[in-house]
């Protein structure tokens, strides 16, 4: 599961490389002659227009740090803050240690120590959470400071990622198969607790970590088109409320890309079915305006339509025949 971070940036160091390197994002071929070119290449595929945040913490003393760094995964969340507000937050998407590096970026403290634990963030966004609302939700005492970098526990993180709804666009966190396995058997979708919201992110999370892997930009199934993958859902070709344990399972042939854009409503209402890898309108009550969309999108074929997937689309074109839908 997604943990939080809360990382203080109240003294001088901290406010400068802030604004250094998470303001100011820097220019990928900055951090080039420090890194592998695995790391770099890996980075550019997660950076791809050139430029990228990041942060680092000290090692502590007795590796206090370094020990919670090594915590950190994809996906977790970092909230930065001073004067008793958490200001700003962005996702984390890869770490590494690396000395040369962070003394490039901001040398070294006063005590000759630099921030050569590192992470890398995306989707950074200003907020503006007072410390007593962070009390309030996670339980801390009332005179609770953020004065050391912290890594949240995974029912206090759930709790804060819930309130205020957080989700990356962009990454998604790592999650077993074996964990997929677990949370598929316990979860209630009908449930609106955060036990029940922390799963069903964990699902999706699992699902897009198995479309979309690394990548930024994929296709839709349907229209075949490029978009960002936060315009692309991981859609069920047989809906999942109505899907077995072992269907859902299936991850590898149950779900598909579909885009925002159209595609996936109308593909869950049944406007469009898919019938020997063709896209195909069905007849329902349209519009003109429907019409000319359907009419772009008929006829194309779609690539995740075989041997193994054919069940399901079998059962959605069922599902959505004349029969049931006029």
């Amino acid at each position: 599961m997604s943990r939080v971070i809360l990382q203080p940036t109240g003294n001088k160091d901290a406010r400068k490389n802030y604004v250094e390197t998470i303001a100011n994002p820097i220019e990928i071929s900055r951090i080039k002659p420090f890194v592998t070119s695995d790391e770099f290449n890996y980075l550019h595929k997660l950076y791809p227009n050139g430029f990228v945040t990041i942060w680092g913490v000290t090692a502590g003393k007795s590796n206090v740090n370094m020990k919670k760094w090594n915590k950190i995964q994809a996906a977790d969340l970092a909230f930065f803050s001073a004067n008793k507000t958490l200001y700003s937050y962005g996702f984390i998407t890869f770490k590494l240690h690396n000395e040369q590096l962070a003394q490039n970026l901001w040398g070294n403290n006063s005590e000759g120590q630099t921030w050569e634990y590192i992470y890398f963030l995306d989707e950074v966004r200003e907020h503006d959470i007072p410390i007593s609302k962070l009390i309030e939700i996670v339980g801390y005492k009332e005179n609770y400071l953020v004065q050391g970098f912290t890594i949240l526990d995974e029912d206090k993180s759930n709790a804060l990622v819930s309130y205020f709804e957080l989700e990356s666009e962009t990454i998604n966190q790592h999650i077993s198969e074996n964990d997929y396995k677990k949370i598929i058997e316990s979860l209630e979708l009908s449930s609106l607790d955060i036990e029940g919201k922390t799963k069903s992110r964990a699902e999706q999370s699992f699902l897009r970590k198995s479309l979309f892997g690394n990548k930024k930009i994929a296709k839709c199934g349907i229209c075949g088109k490029d978009y960002p993958i936060s315009f692309l859902v991981a859609a069920h070709i047989k809906k999942r409320s109505l899907c077995s344990k072992e269907e859902k399972l299936d991850v590898r042939n149950i779900v598909m890309p579909m885009c925002k854009f159209g595609c996936d409503d109308l593909f869950e209402k049944g406007y469009i079915i898919i019938t020997n890898g063709i896209v195909t309108v069905n007849d329902k009550t349209t519009t003109e305006s429907l019409r000319l969309y359907l009419k772009a999108i008929e006829g194309l074929n779609c690539k995740y339509w075989n041997s193994d997937t054919e069940i399901y689309f079998e059962w959605h074109v069922n599902h959505h025949s004349l029969s049931n839908v006029r």
